[in-house]
């Protein structure tokens, strides 16, 4: 398992979005299978770059061809990856309740129309 100190490679200060893409194409470059992410020596990091880290790594796991373990999280972070844990949305099937309507012309089509509330 290849250890990733992200303060040293990164920065004690995690701001933007690209920081965290820049992690997945080093990672992706290295050809390790399983990584081992040291969040020591991270004093802070932004909402973006924790939602960017969250959706690249932690998100659809089997999308990556590498395995993922955090260690040594810092409280403050690890409450914004619950936090974007919960704000992360799938699609939401709504079922549809309208019924077909044909007419012959558009007179019938007009009648109806008129009838419907807006």
């Amino acid at each position: 398992m290849k250890k990733i100190d992200i303060a040293a490679i990164l920065s004690p200060d995690l701001k933007s979005r690209m920081r965290a893409q820049d992690l997945k194409t080093l990672i992706e470059n290295s050809g390790a299978d399983a990584v081992e992410m040291d969040f020591q020596g991270v004093k802070f990091a932004t909402r973006s770059f924790i939602d960017e880290f969250y959706n690249l790594f932690l998100k659809t796991p089997e999308a990556n061809t590498f395995r993922v373990e955090l260690i040594n999280v810092p409280s403050d972070i690890k409450a914004m990856l619950d936090a974007v844990s919960r704000t992360q949305v799938r699609a939401k099937v709504i079922p549809s309740q309208s019924q077909e309507v044909s007419f012959k012309n558009v007179k019938e089509f007009l009648n109806y129309f008129s009838t419907l509330v807006l």
